[in-house]
């Protein structure tokens, strides 16, 4: 039978998780708000026009792909497809297979944006202008993307499904937290991206910066909260635990 390591059990009525695999969950997300709070920065300084280093360097944005906050989210991506081939080749852990195939792909879908070049080239296809406002800042290119994005979606997750169907209550547990910390990032990043596009960026300032920032900020937490339970995967049954009633 494989090794499966009992990381968040039952017992006595109280959950227990291991005391390192929670500092690492800390640490993740403070580096998170530290890139928020230099994002707020970034902005606030452009409002008051100081901190000119800051004001006029993109790089402090959550927005943009290839900056520090994204850069970050790279990083993570990469840590989790790294646990999950731990899990797969050394705990011999293959129904995890499906998982490493969906972070792959976000991987590079995130640096490389896949789903929006897709998006582009099916919409131009049906000879649709990609780029027309509809209301707010929403483009047909946004629905182009999200028909590529629930492709992908519907694709990996059938994968994860066969697994999770083949194995037992353990497992599928398992992929409920999972899937539950994928829900996070789904709803922030198509979900809650729609939210934002509805708020024009010169007429409704205000409000398409705050979605817009809880949009990449909420991805960057969901992103954290899965790598700390992967990693978490990888740790040895008897790890130390501290217990958290329920």
């Amino acid at each position: 039978m494989t090794d499966f390591p009992r990381i968040c059990t039952v017992e006595n009525n109280k959950f227990n998780l291991p005391n390192k695999s929670l500092k690492i969950l800390v640490i993740l997300v403070c580096a998170d708000l530290f890139f928020i709070l230099l994002h707020i920065t970034h902005k606030l300084a452009r409002i008051f026009n100081v901190f000119t280093t800051i004001q006029y360097n993109n790089a402090f944005n959550v927005y943009y792909d290839l900056t520090l906050a994204e850069s970050f989210q790279y990083v993570k991506e990469y840590w989790i497809i790294l646990f999950f081939a731990w899990l797969i080749f050394r705990k011999k852990q293959f129904f995890y297979t499906g998982w490493i195939f969906l972070f792959v792909y976000l991987l590079f879908d995130d640096m490389l944006s896949f789903h929006e070049g897709l998006g582009t080239f099916v919409i131009e296809k049906l000879g649709i202008p990609p780029f027309h406002v509809i209301f707010g800042e929403l483009r047909y290119q946004d629905f182009g993307e999200l028909g590529a994005s629930l492709f992908f979606g519907i694709f990996f997750l059938s994968i994860i499904a066969f697994s999770y169907f083949r194995n037992g209550k353990e497992v599928r547990t398992t992929f409920h937290y999972l899937i539950g910390g994928l829900f996070i990032i789904v709803f922030f990043g198509v979900i809650n991206d729609f939210t934002n596009r509805i708020f024009a960026e010169e007429t409704q300032k205000l409000l398409y910066e705050i979605t817009r920032l809880l949009e990449d900020g909420g991805e960057m937490i969901g992103m954290s909260l899965i790598c700390w339970y992967v990693y978490s995967l990888t740790e040895p049954a008897q790890t130390s635990a501290q217990s958290f009633s329920t």
